[in-house]
């Protein structure tokens, strides 16, 4: 029997003295990543809303056979930005139309609001109900092999699914719990009644993209948090699922939940961080020769772990399209002046690190 046949369906609660202290914990990073990203320039904090936004979509709104570049979703994202409400010429312009909505908490999330993200999720791709409550059941399994699939959920039948949602979203308008558990709750509800023919996922996180929109927009792709651990993700919905009773104990989906916004903030906090010490070299070192400026921003872009590693000569010779004795005269002279410091190895191998502080 599925969560749906239960009489405890819909009563989703949690324990709230097992969240209470991750859920402290979680609200104070929170306030201080925000703090933290607060006190970035006007410049930084455009950069990290880019960033956060065309992770998401990336993490999440990909779809097989319309794939999503980086670059085609940051532009889409600024231009709509520029110009919303625009009608969408693109399947990334539609995604950041998409992305932009959910992230904007005022006017609240009804159906018709939900159907125009499905519409945006899909625009250009040929979809059975595409911008409408799914028309036929839905069993979710696991397994590739034809015949011998897993069933893990069956889905409440078509004909339910707009009473459900009608019920699902006035519940959500009125329900008062501390957002993080407010989204938690609002996705593993959303994907239990799976009211989409595809998509449900995707709708689900830009769900929760949107409860915590109602107080501020989460500053960190969820998405990719929940891609880093899909199995433990369709475990948490599993065991978020049962009853107890007259209610649906949520309390493991809810815990997971608060674990992935835990690491996510993590995340965000290094990149922040990187980006002020990008930022703060640049400006100690504002007289930079050209082609040493061009080789530091190239590797700064590619984030954190590849600056790590440093820079030798031979990719700095690629990068800055010289040779390798000038490469390696440059690099000498950089570390001369205080830029770089040398690392341990030595002869061809030798290694610089861009001094950040």
């Amino acid at each position: 029997m599925d969560i749906w046949q239960t009489p405890a369906w819909p009563n989703f609660r949690h324990d709230a003295a097992a969240t209470e202290a991750p859920l402290a914990a979680l609200s104070a990073r929170l306030g201080a990543i925000r703090g933290l990203q607060a006190a970035l320039t006007a410049e930084e904090r455009r950069e990290t809303f880019l960033r956060a936004v065309t992770a998401e979509a990336m993490a999440s709104f990909a779809i097989e056979g319309a794939p999503l570049r980086p670059e085609e979703i940051e532009a889409s994202v600024v231009a709509s930005l520029a110009h919303r409400g625009a009608e969408p010429q693109r399947r990334t312009d539609a995604i950041a139309a998409l992305m932009l909505d959910a992230r904007e908490g005022q006017g609240g999330l009804d159906e018709a609001r939900l159907l125009h993200w499905h519409r945006l999720l899909f625009h250009g791709v040929d979809l059975e109900d595409k911008g409408r409550w799914r028309s036929f059941p839905m069993v979710i399994v696991r397994g590739a092999t034809a015949g011998r699939e897993e069933v893990l959920y069956t889905a409440p039948p078509a004909e339910a699914v707009p009473t459900m949602m009608a019920g699902f979203l006035a519940a959500l308008d009125e329900d008062r719990r501390p957002i993080p558990v407010r989204a938690a709750i609002a996705h593993l509800w959303f994907e239990s009644i799976h009211p989409f023919s595809d998509g449900n996922g995707r709708i689900g996180r830009a769900l929760v993209e949107h409860v915590f929109a109602l107080d501020a927009a989460l500053p960190f792709s969820l998405s990719r948090q929940i891609e880093a651990d899909k199995q433990g993700y369709y475990a948490a919905l599993q065991a978020g699922r049962r009853a107890s009773g007259d209610q649906i104990d949520a309390t493991a989906f809810v815990l997971w939940f608060l674990d992935r916004l835990a690491t996510g903030i993590g995340e965000a906090e290094a990149e922040a961080r990187f980006l002020v010490a990008r930022n703060g070299f640049f400006l100690r070192f504002a007289a930079l020769p050209p082609r040493a400026e061009k080789v530091f921003r190239r590797l700064f872009a590619e984030g954190p772990q590849r600056l790590s590693q440093g820079i030798s000569a031979a990719p700095y010779a690629r990068i800055a399209g010289v040779s390798l004795a000038t490469a390696t005269r440059d690099l000498a002279e950089l570390e001369a002046a205080g830029v770089l410091q040398r690392g341990p190895e030595g002869g061809r191998s030798t290694r610089y690190l861009l001094r950040l502080d």
